[in-house]
């Protein structure tokens, strides 16, 4: 395990589970160039410079890869540890917060997938705006 990835989730109180060594579903490169698309639409926006902006961008990136189907019954998916990396095998805790995650200027770009592969739900920044995108990788056929 990278020390460095681990540390990171770590800080946004997730479980760090193990790196993901599978090679099913859509990469992180894969995943990453679907949630920057310029045709990239959010479901849900929330204005970054808002009242509490950081807690609800926490709160709805949760909700929507709960209702979402990334995130498993036991709290498990796959989280985004770098392109080079890959996925990474994490848990939500009641201490999981992915605003955390945001650089030193605010920008935030966190990028999950279900442990099938076929559903991602990301968090990113978008000028003054956080947004919540939710890109299907259907299944092959």
């Amino acid at each position: 395990m990278d020390a460095e990835i681990e540390h990171r989730f770590t800080n946004a109180g997730l479980e760090v589970v193990a790196r993901y060594t599978g090679v099913d579903g859509p990469s992180v490169e894969e995943a990453f160039r679907r949630v920057v698309h310029i045709d990239a639409t959010p479901v849900q926006r929330i204005n970054k410079r808002g009242p509490d902006a950081s807690h609800r961008v926490d709160d709805a990136w949760k909700t929507r890869a709960r209702e979402g189907g990334v995130v498993a019954d036991d709290g498990t998916f796959l989280a985004a540890g770098s392109m080079r990396y890959g996925w990474v095998h994490v848990r939500l805790t009641p201490a999981t917060d992915i605003s955390a995650l945001a650089d030193q200027a605010g920008e935030l770009l966190f990028i999950a997938r279900s442990l099938s592969g076929h559903r991602i739900c990301a968090a990113s920044t978008e000028g003054s705006e956080y947004w919540i995108l939710t890109p299907d990788f259907p299944a092959e056929e």
